[in-house]
């Protein structure tokens, strides 16, 4: 054989392992997620203008309809004023050109005298109506020119500062609501099936003693067939808790047979939790979820088997179908 087309291939890569172990549990879950806000709204400006009585900071609390800030609302303001003051101008001359009708007929005038009476007064009412259109479109502007909040809630990004000038559609002011906070936690599909809407759920956050009650608010599909999204209502009233913030949720599922692990054998890569099985002398690297365990051990979901063993420390790092060769007593 030509030495030029042999094939090279790398030595097995010693590895020490530990074996998969499924058992029959009845512990509750345990699944980490994050708060996230209930409601959020980006307010954007609904005119161009100068912006006017905008204080707020992140952070601040809003009540439903307050007042957050205005746009041009001076130059609306005249405006509204001036053809709210020529509404009643027009309305005195419409009274007036009525009452010279009304002594014209009295006075018995000729019927062309009152035709033009009559048409005057046509077209001071008209004018009238022309006025009152335009004073409830600058009341309109005027009103809509005035940022309120659609909820109450907290601000989390505030984009311009009072005294800017804006263009229509320019965001403002986001809002988040944050009671109840929303905790956000991605479940296996066959724990999301055992769950129903108003389930009871107790959460646990690093930042608060003991634990909340919570309540599923709904699941979803994701872009994984495998798991399921999972959203839980926590009553936040309080504001001990913050969107973005790291909580557990505790699910009572009942009995289960559930996988086991070292903990030490997990890897994090790319936001993903993993472990690297061995089958056959090959490797497979499979995405798990943590839904359990302690400091030593922890229960994972996922696509296991029961003849997998878990590398628990490797001398060369490992790669999905390395060749493996295993080491000591597992």
């Amino acid at each position: 054989m030509d030495l030029d087309e042999l094939e090279l291939r790398p030595a097995p890569v010693p590895v020490r392992v530990a074996p998969l172990v499924q058992r029959r549990t009845d512990t509750p879950l345990e699944i980490e997620g994050r708060f996230a806000a209930s409601r959020a709204v980006l307010l954007k400006s609904p005119a161009s203008g100068v912006i006017t009585g905008l204080s707020l900071q992140l952070g601040d609390a809003v009540e439903e309809g307050a007042v957050l800030c205005a746009i041009g609302d001076a130059m609306l303001r005249q405006r509204a004023l001036a053809s709210e003051a020529a509404v009643h101008g027009l309305e005195a001359a419409l009274a007036e050109r009525g009452d010279a009708l009304a002594q014209a007929e009295q006075r018995g005038e000729p019927a062309g005298r009152l035709l033009g009476f009559e048409a005057k007064r046509r077209a001071a009412e008209h004018k009238l109506a022309q006025e009152k259109v335009q004073s409830k479109r600058h009341a309109l502007l005027l009103e809509n020119a005035t940022v309120r909040a659609p909820f109450s809630g907290r601000v989390s990004s505030v984009s311009v500062a009072s005294g800017a000038t804006v263009v229509s559609g320019n965001p403002i002011v986001e809002l988040v609501e944050v009671d109840p906070v929303v905790l956000v936690v991605d479940v296996p599909t066959w724990i999301a099936r055992t769950l129903k809407t108003g389930d009871a759920v107790s959460v646990r956050a690093p930042s608060i003693e003991g634990a909340l009650p919570g309540v599923i608010r709904r699941w979803s599909p994701t872009s994984a067939d495998d798991v399921r999204r999972v959203l839980v209502d926590v009553d936040n009233a309080e504001g001990r808790v913050a969107a973005g913030e790291r909580a557990t949720a505790v699910l009572d599922v009942g009995e289960r047979d559930g996988w086991f692990a070292p903990r030490a054998a997990l890897h994090h890569e790319k936001k993903a939790t993993q472990l690297q099985l061995v089958e056959h002398s090959r490797v497979l690297v499979r995405n798990v979820r943590v839904v359990g365990g302690d400091e030593r051990q922890v229960e994972v979901a996922g696509r296991l088997d029961a003849n997998h063993l878990v590398v628990l420390h490797a001398e060369r790092p490992l790669k999905e179908d390395s060749e493996v060769v295993i080491r000591g007593d597992h």
